[in-house]
């Protein structure tokens, strides 16, 4: 028997193991959990060089998993002006007047995060806006979802957008507003994306800022600059935390040429998913819905594949091996991808494919998510955010549909697996839980246990990975975290509590 390197005594541990869901005790080595219950039963493990940590009642949890990520694209946004806090059209305007002052000769200014729902006056930014600002510099603000943008003319000089392209707005007399969206947007980030090299040494920072909210796992959507920064970062010692990669779909040809699949890897850096889009935000407009928004009753959104070619993708996806994960936002994008992942499972559930968002389930997708094994992978975040009476998704939808939004209750009663995420808006799984746990809505509304379990179990699950993370058991990887407060005492303050130490693979990762 081999001493542990790390004991936890006198702890409140929920496990997530509906087993034996709760212990006073852990003892961690060789990167694994040795054993969960009593302090007697963990403390049989130490040996001269055990560290014991006392924790005086303190509540343990497993590694939260956040399955729907951006946390390499994060650090390629650190040098980006932060515009989530402006509160009016304005104040952003005066923020970007900074950052053009300090430009650099032939650069570009690029603003992050956006929210017109939170102004007084809730329109989106244009191209006059920002030619307030400069009409030399070009200068790019993005919106808070990352499906819109709006620049100013400078910018639009230097993008060369064909008029035709799908999300490229123009006014009533045919000049381009500043707004792109979708594939117009797509086109910026040949522009602003920093090299691979830049990437990874950015990424310690934004991996640190991530464990300190007791992150250990993040299931992360990257392109293949992205993928490259990951290798570059681990090779360097730059990833301290595990990454699922769920891969952008172009990247697929070249993963099936050289017969690689899902897994590959080892347990920091693996290959998962392929990440496909089927629609765009609420935000913006642009996610597919059945019936037409209701602030412009001529927008119905837009599918970015038809759906012969999603049925298409997802097949290919299947054969070689990945999951497929669709971004669907949208009820007729949702049904699309349902659709489509039901011709390609012929042969069991083993894949469990996902969908990404799937914010406007209807009762009868979540059956036929059922039958298929196909994982709801959800952001409580936007629920904390946009979902409550009088909010952004109201102004949307309506009434009718707001009260039916992401049904995390109907989703778990009819037993698909749920896994939590943020999609990086913001990051932080204890304010994903509060939402979660608050929600405004019964259909949404979870139980403390319940929102943990999507976060650790759940994103475990949408991984394929639920051997080895998201629960605290004997053989599982050592991922744990201590809270500086106990979220199932007082649930009014659950976003409240701080994380006070994150261990990876048994070893202190984080301590506040």
């Amino acid at each position: 028997m081999r001493d542990a390197d790390l004991v936890l005594v006198d702890g409140d541990i929920h496990t997530m193991d509906s087993k034996k869901p709760r212990a006073k005790a852990i003892a961690f080595g060789g990167s694994r959990v040795l054993a969960v219950g009593s302090n007697a039963q963990a403390e049989r493990w130490t040996g001269r060089g055990t560290k014991i940590v006392a924790l005086r009642g303190r509540v343990v949890v497993p590694g939260f998993i956040d399955a729907h990520a951006h946390l390499m694209e994060s650090a390629s946004r650190l040098s980006n002006l932060r515009l989530h806090r402006c509160h009016s059209s304005e104040e952003v305007l005066d923020v970007l007047r900074e950052g053009v002052a300090r430009a650099k000769p032939g650069g570009w200014v690029v603003g992050d995060d956006w929210d017109e729902t939170r102004w007084p006056e809730p329109r989106y930014l244009t191209r006059d806006d920002l030619d307030r600002v400069s009409v030399t510099v070009p200068v790019a603000a993005i919106r808070v979802d990352l499906h819109m943008a709006s620049v100013n003319s400078a910018a639009l000089g230097i993008l060369s957008i064909p008029p035709h392209t799908r999300g490229f707005e123009i006014d009533p007399s045919g000049h381009p507003t500043g707004v792109l969206k979708e594939e117009a947007l797509a086109r910026i980030w040949d522009f602003i994306w920093p090299s691979p090299d830049r990437f990874a040494k950015s990424f310690l920072r934004v991996a640190r800022a991530a464990l300190a909210l007791g992150i250990t796992t993040v299931h992360d959507i990257v392109n293949e600059t992205e993928l490259r920064a990951y290798q570059i970062a681990k090779a360097v010692g730059h990833l301290p935390l595990r990454v699922y990669v769920m891969a952008r779909d172009p990247l697929l040809p070249h993963f099936a040429a050289a017969g690689l699949a899902r897994r590959f890897g080892d347990e920091w850096l693996r290959l998962g998913a392929i990440k496909v889009f089927s629609d765009g935000s609420l935000g913006a407009r642009t996610a597919a819905l059945l019936e037409p928004y209701a602030d412009e009753p001529r927008e119905t959104g837009h599918l970015i594949h038809s759906p012969d070619e999603l049925r298409t993708l997802v097949a290919r996806i299947h054969d070689a091996g990945f999951q497929a994960a669709v971004h669907a936002v949208g009820d007729r994008a949702i049904e699309t991808v349902v659709d489509a992942m039901e011709r390609a499972i012929p042969d069991g559930h083993s894949l469990r494919h996902r969908i990404e968002h799937a914010e406007l389930l209807h009762p009868e997708h979540i059956d036929r998510m059922k039958d298929h094994g196909i994982v709801a992978s959800c952001q409580p975040n936007f629920v904390g955010r946009w979902s409550f009476p009088g909010g952004m998704y109201e102004r949307r939808l309506g009434p009718e549909r707001l009260r039916r939004n992401n049904p995390y209750r109907e989703i778990l009663e009819k037993r698909v697996v749920l896994a939590f995420g943020s999609d990086g808006m913001p990051y932080g799984p204890l304010g994903g839980i509060h939402a979660a746990v608050n929600a405004p809505f019964d259909v949404q509304r979870l139980t403390v246990d319940e929102a943990f379990v999507a976060y650790t179990r759940g994103g475990a699950l949408a991984g394929t990975e639920e051997s080895e993370t998201g629960t605290l058991t004997p053989g599982a990887l050592g991922d744990a975290v201590i809270l500086d407060g106990d979220p199932w005492k007082d649930l009014s303050r659950i976003r409240s509590t701080r994380v006070g130490m994150t261990i990876i693979g048994g070893r202190v990762a984080y301590r506040r």
